[in-house]
């Protein structure tokens, strides 16, 4: 009879008794659980597929890599946003970066012009050093004085709170109403100054404050960095130009 998770199938043949007298039945039970074994079979064929999958994307040699997004001068900071991943095959000779790989190259500078829709490889990007003409400052700003989820790579306007005169004062010029006036910086004339976050860690602990440091022109590095131990520093995140 028929059971649940599986049926009971019995076969008999018919014998001649020894003495003669009429038939006899012999024969054997076989049984099976179908329902099981189905269930066997689906799931044999389910992990036949995934090894498939996953052994033929090895075989192909598709990787997860970085590609570069849009344009990037040579000199300039990488950011998250000039990068993403993809999904490749790649030959091994091939110089890559895995895409899990990705923060070991934002916020360092291009080491060459970087061309929209290019593999990106380690050779492309430079050490964490500083391009010619330029100086790294950092600063300690309290909450408000940047924009929420500023990163590095990021592009932005580094504001001399104190104001004009605070900021002459602080390049160690006297305020002038003439461009052209030699011995005055220009971040003293426009009271910001133009920069690039190389990195961000946070402030102190309770203090909802940040610490980071911004690559700024050589010509308003002092100013910045007088600005900044007084307090005086706020970022404004810029576009791309």
């Amino acid at each position: 009879g028929c059971a649940v998770g599986g049926c009971a199938v019995s076969t008999a043949t018919a014998v001649r008794r020894s003495d003669g007298e009429g038939f006899r039945l012999e024969g054997r039970g076989r049984s099976w659980r179908g329902g099981r074994r189905a269930l066997v079979g689906v799931v044999l064929v389910v992990v036949c597929v995934a090894v498939f999958v996953v052994v033929g994307g090895r075989l192909d040699g598709r990787r997860e890599v970085l590609v570069v997004t849009r344009p990037v001068p040579v000199g300039q900071l990488l950011a998250a946003g000039d990068v993403r991943a993809v999904s490749v095959v790649v030959d091994p000779a091939v110089e890559v970066v895995p895409a899990g790989s990705a923060g070991q190259v934002v916020g360092r500078p291009a080491a060459a012009p970087l061309a929209a829709g290019s593999l990106l490889s380690f050779s492309a990007v430079g050490r964490r050093g500083l391009p010619a003409g330029v100086r790294l400052v950092g600063a300690s700003l309290k909450p408000g004085s940047y924009p929420p989820g500023v990163s590095a790579g990021d592009q932005v306007v580094v504001l001399l709170t104190g104001g004009t005169e605070q900021g002459a004062a602080v390049a160690g010029a006297t305020p002038s109403s003439t461009p052209g006036d030699v011995g005055v910086p220009s971040v003293a004339r426009s009271s910001s100054a133009e920069g690039v976050v190389v990195s961000v860690e946070p402030g102190p602990a309770g203090s909802g404050g940040l610490v980071v440091s911004v690559q700024v022109d050589a010509a308003d590095a002092d100013a910045v960095a007088r600005a900044a131990a007084a307090g005086q520093v706020a970022l404004v995140l810029r576009g791309a130009r």
